[in-house]
């Protein structure tokens, strides 16, 4: 029996043996997958990645600079240490995406000069920053442990933000964006939004809620509205006007609010936050009417509930507050979200948020419209407003 079934697989099976056959198939598959480990290992070295000059003439430059790739420890990163997974799965599903890049390369050249690079920097970066924060950062972990970090041999600050980032159960990349290559400038974005509240303003809005895309001018009458003549204040953006009256073309609105005792040409959103809704000069402060008075229990102070009647032109004005706040909740993340992990508007009080923002001022690119925004949203989202405003 054991005599038979031995010829049987090592007699004739046609031209070749069962048993060549097999053995050779046996060899010729390890042949195949040492040669498709060996390129697929080949594609994971720097030279490869800089092969092309989209990657060497831009992104490169970049690495060369940063501690990935020289520092004290001499311990370095290739491209492929944080853009590709080490398991095998992952991995294949990687260079599978990857392949699809070379169509960009060899056909549409969508990224072929550093012009172009820059112009779909920002894409990039998010799609990337988006893949690692879903996968929890992993190629970072595989070098960066939490468990094996001293937070002892780290800076004071660097360890207290560190651990305060763990708490808050942030990934790495939510605060470590641009450590191997440029930021990308996420202003466009927002900015591009703006644009297209400010096409939905210059056609015009009726309704009898009215808020201000930008800080316009108050006025005594309908006609210095329409002149632009002798302003009496000011109004700033995302302040709640009620229309009471339109004439010549100007609508008069009434702004109602909180005053400081003694702060007569303020009027602020809420008692005891310091959110700012419009200013008056002195020779208009009259115009400001009080309905009451109230103490704040945590400050003493006192503050009065007014109202303000004053005209202005119709220009730079929507009647939703919602796609304002879309806005400005954009340029909070392209501004505030980069560098960091941008805490949410409610991790802080109403108050504290005027200091913080001005802490950061410098490091943000905004102009004086976009900050004032900023922090009125902020305030106004704050940990003791939740997002109370006026409807």
């Amino acid at each position: 029996m054991i005599k038979r079934i031995w010829n049987k697989f090592w007699g004739p099976a046609g031209a070749l043996s069962l048993g060549v056959l097999l053995i050779g198939g046996f060899v010729a598959g390890i042949i195949f997958w040492g040669g498709f480990h060996t390129a697929m290992e080949a594609t994971n070295e720097m030279e490869f990645c800089i092969s092309c000059h989209e990657m060497r003439d831009n992104v490169y430059k970049e690495y060369v600079q940063s501690p990935h790739y020289m520092n004290a420890s001499g311990v370095g990163a290739v491209c492929a240490d944080c853009h590709v997974p080490k398991k095998w799965l992952p991995k294949m599903i990687r260079k599978v995406q990857a392949s699809g890049e070379l169509y960009g390369h060899f056909v549409t050249g969508v990224i072929d000069t550093p012009e172009k690079f820059e112009a779909h920097r920002a894409e990039l970066a998010q799609s990337v920053w988006a893949t690692m924060e879903a996968n929890d950062s992993l190629e970072c972990r595989n070098c960066h442990a939490v468990e094996h970090m001293d937070f002892e041999q780290q800076s004071p600050n660097a360890a207290k933000l560190m651990q305060a980032g763990i708490a808050r159960g942030d990934t790495c990349i939510d605060c470590h964006k641009g450590i191997a290559h440029k930021l990308p400038d996420l202003s466009q974005g927002f900015r591009k939004k703006f644009e297209e509240l400010e096409e939905v303003a210059a056609k015009g809005v009726d309704g009898d809620n009215l808020y201000p895309l930008k800080t316009i001018p108050l006025y005594g009458s309908a006609e210095n509205a329409k002149a632009g003549e002798e302003a009496i204040g000011q109004v700033l953006a995302a302040t709640h006007l009620k229309v009471e009256d339109r004439d010549k073309g100007m609508v008069k609105v009434s702004v109602e609010g909180w005053q400081q005792d003694g702060v007569g040409q303020v009027v602020y959103a809420l008692r005891g936050q310091r959110i700012f809704e419009a200013t008056v000069k002195k020779s208009a402060v009259d115009r400001i009417e009080i309905h009451g008075t109230e103490t704040d229990p945590d400050t003493d102070l006192v503050w009065h509930k007014v109202s303000l009647s004053a005209w202005v032109a119709p220009e730079d004005m929507i009647a939703d507050i919602e796609p304002l706040w879309d806005y400005t909740s954009e340029m909070y993340t392209a501004s505030c979200g980069v560098c960091h992990s941008k805490p949410e508007p409610s991790h802080s009080l109403s108050n504290q948020w005027i200091g913080t923002l001005k802490a950061m001022k410098r490091f943000i690119t905004l102009d004086k419209e976009e900050y004032r925004l900023l922090q009125k949203y902020l305030q106004l989202h704050a940990k003791d407003t939740g997002g109370a405003h006026h409807d």
